[in-house]
């Protein structure tokens, strides 16, 4: 029985078949394109004429078998259905004509498939255009790209695009998974991003075995497996041939049972090893196949619970062949585990990103990773620290998980932010420490400044929000309920707190005392090296917007509406603002407007005006009490 998006896919296929002759179908790896084909293959049959005749082509034998086997057990099979390799095809291994005696004459298709068809822009595969003018062509693919950018539509006349791989997660027809990635400044990675050689767009073989085919690399292999993925069932890809087999033999070693198959794997051998791979005779199976390229495409087992990258690539293409051999769904299997060794999240992000196939059929976006753009890697919090960090690995995705809330990410060696899946604090800070929920606040973020000529640790603090309210306070930071304080040493000789306080947004030299003062609440602290009561610094603890200036008390006028404390104005009623001061006129007081754009006339009783784009007739900067009724406050 078909599954919805099947059916929804056909019917599309069919509308396009009134408008076009050629047609590109693009599914995820593990949701059924053979199927797909199958099906289609059943309705072509009721179409054709008693002459005509189908014709399937794909590139590896896997392909061709598993092809065979579906259409089979649809009950579809046929003289009316041929499926070849391309390989034959391209050596001039035409099909006969179908043996019937009213199907004489030269094999000519009215529908060629082409199954995995981003390789059909290969010569081989241009030639069946050339050869059937005439005929049908559908061409099945995960990934509708090219290294080099080329596109489709000399071949395929129409794209037509199934749902995002999140959505067959989501409607659970495609496995979960956790990603794992080599931290960006791993060693690992580092070594990937010395590789400069290519062959054909991607890295050259010789060159990445000589950085990635040692021991210490094929031991860090062994223990992130250990660490993540033990006892599981599993593939991991290797370079080539040699590198397989190296890492088979580390592996065996320490038990797991584990064996190398690639293109050279002789038929029969091939299908032992896979059918041992299967099974779950405790003598006989095989938890880990090492393989080289040969199930990147067509490998149909849904047991696969974790996939392990060991071979570096450009190709979009191949890693989400590679990593979707594993988000098959299987009974028992809660989701896969993704062992990405050589840093593949750094150049292609998630499984799971969005990505617009319809630039890359169309030729304007190429199937290449980006190797310059660095992601960030949610930082997750672990049981053993230590042991990840002597692994060099990270968790990027946990099983189930979305990115909601603040989240710490790592780019480039930094530490930022991110809230719902977004940056809200760029990776900018050497280190990030979490606050407790009661403080308010996120985090503090450490980073380094030159001061006193020398570098020394400055802290900011994260709010709420994951924003950065770019703080800059000296030594060892903590919070005590009201404001944050460190301490630190001036000119290596006295200690001296310094002190950031949230609600005022103001710094001290020392730890200030709250008071209120004509109904209005004060931070007040002695500066740094004054003994005078003139230096005892005071300071609103209302938001002016930035951090409020200093005053002194006799700058204070109040009523029993407004305060007035040197240049800022308080409306006792209007809680944690204060109003910057422009002026006065002769009922009222004249304040920046909360945008900064305008102004208003406030007057004495605390009721605000209209808005004003200048400021009015009249304003002087000369403040008299008397005329506004006001009380100086004394001490």
């Amino acid at each position: 029985m078909l599954r919805d998006y099947q059916q929804e896919m056909l019917d599309r296929l069919e509308r396009a078949w009134r408008k076009h002759r050629s047609v590109l179908v693009q599914m995820p790896t593990g949701t059924g394109k053979t199927v797909l084909l199958a099906e289609e293959l059943r309705r072509e049959e009721q179409r054709m004429t008693p002459a005509s005749q189908i014709l399937v082509v794909a590139h590896r034998r896997e392909l061709i078998a598993q092809i065979r086997q579906t259409i089979a057990a649809l009950g579809i099979e046929g003289d009316d259905i041929v499926v070849e390799s391309i390989q034959k095809l391209a050596r001039g291994g035409y099909p006969t004509p179908n043996p019937s005696p009213k199907k004489g004459g030269e094999f000519s298709p009215s529908l060629v498939v082409i199954d995995e068809a981003h390789h059909a822009l290969a010569k081989t595969y241009r030639m069946l255009w050339e050869r059937w003018p005439k005929a049908k062509f559908l061409g099945l693919t995960a990934t509708p790209c090219r290294l080099g950018g080329d596109g489709f539509t000399d071949l395929f006349d129409v794209l037509l695009q199934s749902w995002p791989i999140q959505e067959f997660i989501d409607k659970g027809w495609l496995s979960d998974f956790e990603y794992v990635s080599a931290r960006p400044d791993s060693r690992m990675v580092r070594q990937v991003r010395l590789l400069k050689k290519r062959s054909a767009g991607d890295y050259q073989e010789t060159e990445m075995a000589t950085v990635l085919d040692v021991p210490e690399s094929i031991a860090h292999l062994y223990e992130t497996y250990r660490q993540f993925a033990w006892g599981k069932k599993g593939i991991v890809y290797a370079i080539n041939r040699r590198h397989a087999e190296h890492i088979a033999k580390y592996y065996r070693e320490q038990g797991v049972s584990c064996a190398v198959i690639d293109s050279k794997t002789p038929v029969k051998e091939r299908e032992r090893l896979v059918e041992a791979y299967r099974g779950q005779d405790e003598e006989t199976k095989i938890d880990v196949l090492v393989n080289v390229d040969i199930f990147g495409e067509g490998f149909d087992v849904p047991e696969v619970e974790f996939i392990q990258l060991a071979r570096p690539t450009l190709s979009l293409s191949k890693y989400l062949q590679q990593v979707g051999r594993g988000m098959r769904v299987s009974k028992g299997k809660p989701h896969v585990t993704i062992l990405d060794q050589v840093g593949l999240y750094q150049t292609f992000g998630l499984p799971t990103d969005s990505r617009d196939w319809e630039r890359m059929f169309l030729g304007k976006a190429t199937g290449k990773g980006e190797t310059d753009v660095v992601r960030g890697l949610v930082v997750q919090d672990e049981e053993d620290d230590r042991t990840l960090a002597n692994l060099e690995m990270v968790r990027i995705k946990r099983r189930g998980e979305r990115h909601t809330g603040l989240e710490i990410f790592m780019q480039n060696g930094k530490f930022g932010v991110m809230r719902n899946g977004r940056v809200s604090c760029p990776a900018k800070f050497k280190r990030i420490e979490r606050l407790s929920k009661e403080s308010g606040f996120y985090a503090l973020g450490i980073y380094n400044i030159l001061q006193w000529e020398k570098v020394e640790e400055a802290t900011s603090v994260i709010d709420s929000k994951g924003v950065d309210l770019n703080i800059k306070l000296l030594g060892k930071v903590e919070w005590n309920g009201e404001y944050f304080f460190g301490m630190v040493k001036f000119y290596n000789q006295t200690n001296f707190v310094n002190c950031w306080d949230p609600v005022g947004k103001s710094y001290y030299d020392q730890l200030p005392d709250f008071e209120r003062i004509a109904g209005v609440e004060i931070a007040a602290a002695r500066e740094h090296g004054s003994y005078s009561s003139d230096d005892y610094c005071r300071k609103l603890r209302y938001s002016t917007g930035k951090v409020s200036p200093r005053f002194q008390v006799w700058e204070m006028f109040y009523n029993r509406y407004i305060i007035i404390a040197r240049d800022y104005l308080v409306v006792k009623n209007d809680h944690n603002h204060a109003y910057r001061i422009c002026g006065y006129v002769g009922d009222g007081i004249v304040v920046q407007s909360e945008n900064s754009y305008g102004f208003m006339k406030i007057g004495p009783d605390g009721k605000k005006g209209v808005a004003l784009s200048s400021t009015p007739p009249g304003m002087t900067k000369v403040f008299d009490s008397r005329l506004l009724g006001l009380k100086r406050v004394v001490q």
